[in-house]
């Protein structure tokens, strides 16, 4: 009698087992899960502190109004800048740099802007830089470029050119040896290059280039970073 109870129970148990295996509920396999995108956002919204950060300050970059009780940081294409004690790219095999920002008309004296800059003082031969460039139509088009010792990667195209004055993105997506970059989400260039990490003691120059040259003549309302 105490066998056939005691095969009865396990019969049931096994049948319990069985329809929650079925109904998937807790005897599958645990998956693997791709590490989640750490993402830092840079506010310009102030000139005092921008992501806890406290800026060195160049020149006489503006805090403006944009609407809908956003500001944004104004600088003037001749001296304005900041420089920030921080690489949020650090420890990153993948990552993305994405600027929402809004170029002013600067033909022909800011043909050339550079408004991204990462880089650490001691190593020039390792850094990534966001531009643009002014056309005489008062257009602009995307610059992407990084470097290491090993080599160097310039992406751009003269022909995708977009009106000054108007809000948009441009972001830099760096995966697996190929860079691309993006402006209003839409992929406009991409090559490949092999990302040496950036000392994680770098800085961030924003306006203009680390060595206070190439300054950038519009607003910057953000900067996002997106690492894994």
């Amino acid at each position: 009698m105490k066998n056939k109870r005691t095969w009865w129970i396990s019969a049931a148990v096994g049948v319990m087992l069985g329809v929650t295996c079925l109904s998937g509920i807790s005897c599958s396999k645990p998956r693997t899960q791709s590490p989640q995108p750490d993402e830092k956002v840079w506010t310009l919204n102030s000139l005092v502190s921008i992501a806890a950060h406290q800026p060195t300050v160049w020149g006489n970059p503006r805090l403006i109004d944009v609407g809908a009780g956003e500001k944004a940081i104004a600088f003037d294409g001749i001296e304005d800048g900041l420089l920030i004690n921080s690489n949020p790219i650090a420890g990153a095999e993948e990552f993305e740099i994405e600027v929402e920002f809004m170029p002013y008309a600067g033909y022909p004296d800011n043909i050339e802007q550079r408004f991204l800059h990462i880089q650490h003082p001691g190593n020039p031969d390792r850094r990534i830089l966001i531009e643009l460039r002014l056309n005489s139509r008062q257009q602009w088009y995307a610059d992407f470029f990084m470097r290491t010792e090993n080599a160097a990667l310039t992406l751009i195209d003269s022909t995708r050119t977009h009106p000054v004055n108007e809000w948009a993105t441009i972001k830099l997506h760096y995966r697996q040896g190929q860079m691309t970059g993006f402006v209003n989400g839409v992929e406009e260039v991409s090559g490949k290059i092999t990302y040496l990490p950036i000392s994680p003691t770098a800085s961030t120059s924003i306006g203009t280039r680390m060595d206070k040259r190439s300054w950038f003549k519009g607003a910057i309302k953000a900067v996002r970073f997106s690492t894994k």
